[in-house]
């Protein structure tokens, strides 16, 4: 589904899209910028980098995401599962299955790499 931001008339619509997958991530500790805890079911706003298929470029995206699973806590390196959204364009020629992403705060806060598409 396609919509008009502000600032785009609607005759000029881009390709932005919503895009949802699942992932399994890495997150660094809290010495190395990562967070100590992310309870499950809960949304945060972080920022994600894709590298472009085709290109090689890499792009970032605002993403929401939310940890699956059922501690509520995790220790470092131990990967969880994580439902991530993001809004952008053409995010299919950054995020597809077996892709690898990182989190991004100024320097990489961890790691991921998607598990499989979700449809909405």
């Amino acid at each position: 589904m396609r919509h008009a931001f502000p600032g785009q008339q609607a005759g000029g619509l881009r390709s932005v899209q919503r895009y949802k997958f699942q992932a399994l991530v890495t997150l660094g500790s809290p010495q190395d910028g990562g967070p100590a805890a992310m309870p499950r079911g809960e949304m945060h706003r972080l920022v994600v980098r894709g590298r472009n298929h085709d290109t090689g470029g890499s792009k970032f995206f605002s993403a929401l995401v939310m940890r699956n699973g059922e501690d509520a806590r995790w220790a470092d390196n131990d990967p969880v599962i994580m439902t991530i959204v993001l809004v952008g364009d053409h995010p299919r020629q950054y995020f597809e299955v077996g892709d690898q992403f990182a989190f991004w705060l100024g320097h990489d806060l961890g790691r991921g790499i998607v598990t499989r598409r979700l449809f909405v």
